[in-house]
């Protein structure tokens, strides 16, 4: 049965809002912990969430940020975000590192740092850890990735690289070419002004794998809906009336009809993705 209880907080607004405070946030603090935490609270403004290139009309895995996704074995940083983006025959494990936006680029002499390279090295190592078939293996197990997923689409690396500001290069043409020569393949260099807020990722919440192999909710933003979409993810992830807790701008009428809702969803998707629904934004 479809009910329908408070509404939730407007995609536009929020977008306009987080939007503000990111660019905010963006001009009074160098801090990557400061960033990394109004990321995990709005994943919407986290690229990759989509296949490179032509962008599919899958969404990302459980619709869901990972934070801080560990490499079993990688004696390195650890990437500091992952989307597993897919289409109908690909999938892709999507790294984002993201650095201090303070950090240039390029020295004086049009040399790259060595903070970029430093970083961009860490993505050299992630690609290497990729390549081997048992870390593969591994990956997959511990990640949970679905066997349609493995069974009939290939698996490609994603990387992207969060680095500095747009200021240090747009009103300078050799830099601006010489930065799109810097990545490998299957990379890609984004400065910290190209983000905003995906108004398509209004479902997505952050994630992580804990100790025990399993996933659980940190975030869920408040234009949350439930419906046939993602139902299955309330059995693969735990947590969530927890995460509902820390949810912001949403009424406490809105946070408990979400949390009394949840259970029928979880049969739903239990019981084989069976019966009639409305329509997508069904609740």
């Amino acid at each position: 049965m479809i009910e329908k209880g408070p509404k939730e907080f407007d995609i536009d607004t929020y977008r306009e809002e987080r939007n503000k405070k990111y660019k905010i946030l963006l001009d009074t603090t160098n801090s990557e912990k400061e960033l990394h935490k109004f990321f995990e609270e709005n994943p919407s403004f986290i690229p990759g969430a989509w296949t490179p290139g032509t962008k599919s009309g899958h969404y990302p895995l459980h619709c869901a940020l990972i934070t801080q996704p560990k490499l079993q074995g990688l004696t390195t940083r650890i990437p500091d975000f992952m989307w597993i983006a897919t289409h109908s025959s690909g999938w892709y494990p999507t790294l984002i590192e993201i650095e201090s936006p303070s950090k240039n680029i390029f020295k004086n002499n049009g040399q790259p740092t060595s903070n970029f390279t430093q970083a961009r090295n860490q993505l050299e190592q992630w690609k290497t850890w990729f390549s081997s078939a048992s870390n593969v293996q591994q990956f997959l197990e511990q990640y949970q990735i679905p066997d349609y997923m493995r069974n009939e689409r290939q698996m490609k690396l994603h990387m992207i690289l969060i680095y500095g500001r747009r200021n240090e290069f747009e009103f300078d043409a050799t830099k601006s070419k010489e930065r799109m020569s810097l990545m490998s393949d299957g990379m890609e260099l984004m400065s910290y002004d190209r983000l905003s807020c995906d108004r398509e990722l209004r479902n997505a919440i952050t994630i992580r794998l804990n100790a025990n192999g399993k996933y659980e909710a940190l975030s869920i933003p408040p234009t949350f809906q439930l419906g046939p979409h993602f139902a299955n993810r309330l059995l693969k992830i735990f947590g969530i009336n927890e995460a509902f807790n820390k949810t912001i701008d949403i009424t406490d009428e809105r946070r408990e009809f979400l949390k009394i809702r949840c259970p029928y969803w979880e049969d739903w998707a239990r019981n084989g993705e069976k019966g009639m629904v409305g329509s997508s934004d069904a609740e």
